[in-house]
């Protein structure tokens, strides 16, 4: 059934607190547990917006998300047999999401495990073949031993589909077995009688990660095949996943009813770090197993990839760009007001993220249907124990473009992945869910 424009606000703010808060979702939910990824949007949380909003729309309807992360909204919008697209500038987001939309039988992958684990098993090396700076650093030895076996077997499977979904799995082991902090995304190094005193087999966490990935991995696939959505071992509608810099270009000709998407909105510096994050699973996995034509080298620091995402590098022409800006949102100048001169350099990285922002939503705009609705969720949070109000300021951006804001839904950030703590920014609690809709 049609739902009627009118409808829709009426429709979205029926939505249950808990299914927004994301209480009633299940860890197991559209392979969302392969990978343990920063800041996932939660499916339970994103179903019901997507469900309602598709259903405006007479025929097929497409959705992209310029900002996919773990993919958790394409896989959403794939239950509901959407068209789906998303892009990303992190080369692990996409890997994760060239695995998630892909269609894997049970039977291909239990053999290709058994197929692993022999030639694992009969690997006799006492060395590794991978080799970085600062390996010794932040793997012990013996680990580098076990994570080498697991890395030879992996390129020695012949069906690339199959080594991505192996991949994955081995980046979760990487961040698991590493001399890395987890209580952060950042790379921090725990003490070293800490280091010592761990005890963890590579091989062992590999298989059982490998087990319990088949399972959500299949899990999933059967929910597509159960609605009637798989045919010849492919999705029936169309799912792309591309790598690319989305405040720059949207790598897509084609047009989207929906955008719902999440983006990066606490700076990358100091909250959620994606690129610190992948960047030791990222060692272990050959670039050309996940896409040869990835524009940049985004190995070449531990910063690399967050600095070439939104609001990562400084601008030209600052003052010009902080005044236009302004001139956007009100919101956004009334915050620079009150901060004193020292206090607006610190928060230079405020008007760079913004500035990225609003390229990337003139971007989107052109992949848009008209009437086309969009979705973002966005947390508000402190810098300089100055609240930075996102949702106002993305609000404010949007009306420059004449685009309309339809509602709004706000949750808390009960199960969704956020850093514990931070150097900048207050912890967020809070998220906002912003619905639009284009003219």
């Amino acid at each position: 059934m049609i739902i009627s424009d009118i409808n829709i606000k009426e429709t979205l703010g029926a939505i249950s607190s808990e299914v927004l808060n994301g209480q009633n979702y299940n860890r197991g939910d559209f392979a969302r547990s392969i990978l343990n990824y920063p800041a996932m949007m939660v499916p339970s949380v994103q179903e019901p917006i997507i469900k309602s909003l598709s259903e405006t729309f007479p025929g097929e309807v497409s959705l992209i998300d310029p900002f996919m992360g773990a993919s958790n909204t394409l896989v959403t919008g794939m239950k509901y047999g959407l068209n789906v697209f998303g892009q990303d500038i992190n080369p692990l987001s996409l890997l994760i999401s060239q695995v998630k939309i892909s269609y894997y039988s049970l039977a291909e992958l239990e053999n290709a495990k058994e197929l692993l684990r022999v030639r694992v098993d009969v690997d006799t090396s006492n060395s590794s073949e991978v080799h970085f700076y600062n390996i010794d650093k932040w793997f012990k030895e013996e680990v580098q031993i076990e994570l080498s076996k697991i890395h030879q077997a992996i390129c020695q499977e012949p069906t690339l589909k199959i080594r991505k979904f192996f991949w994955v799995a081995l980046a979760e082991v990487v961040r698991l077995v590493s001399n890395d902090r987890t209580s952060t995304f950042k790379l921090h190094m725990r003490s070293l009688d800490e280091i010592q005193s761990r005890d963890l087999s590579a091989i062992d966490m590999f298989f059982s990660i490998v087990t319990r990935s088949i399972k959500d991995v299949n899990d999933y696939c059967s929910v597509l095949f159960e609605n009637d959505l798989i045919e010849h071992d492919n999705y029936k509608k169309s799912a792309e996943v591309v790598w690319g810099d989305s405040h720059k270009k949207l790598n897509t000709d084609k047009k989207f009813n929906l955008l719902v998407t999440s983006p990066p909105y606490g700076d990358n510096q100091t909250t959620v770090t994606y690129g610190q994050f992948s960047f030791l699973p990222l060692q272990w996995i050959p670039s050309e197993d996940i896409d040869p034509n990835i524009e940049f080298n985004y190995l070449k620091t531990t910063m690399e990839i967050d600095s070439n995402s939104l609001g990562g590098k400084m601008i030209p022409n600052f003052l010009e760009t902080q005044e236009s800006l302004f001139k956007a949102s009100p919101t956004l100048k009334q915050l620079f007001e009150l901060f004193d001169s020292d206090e607006k350099k610190k928060a230079r990285k405020i008007i760079n993220f913004f500035h990225d922002l609003d390229k990337s939503i003139d971007t989107m705009m052109t992949k848009l249907h008209k009437g086309a609705f969009m979705v973002w969720t966005i947390g508000n949070r402190n810098v300089n124990k100055r609240l930075v109000k996102n949702d106002l300021i993305l609000i404010d951006l949007m009306r420059t473009k004449e685009v309309e804001l339809i509602t709004d839904l706000e949750r808390d950030i009960l199960s969704k992945r956020m850093p514990g703590r931070n150097n900048f920014s207050d912890l967020m609690s809070k998220e906002k869910i912003l619905i639009f809709k284009t003219p």
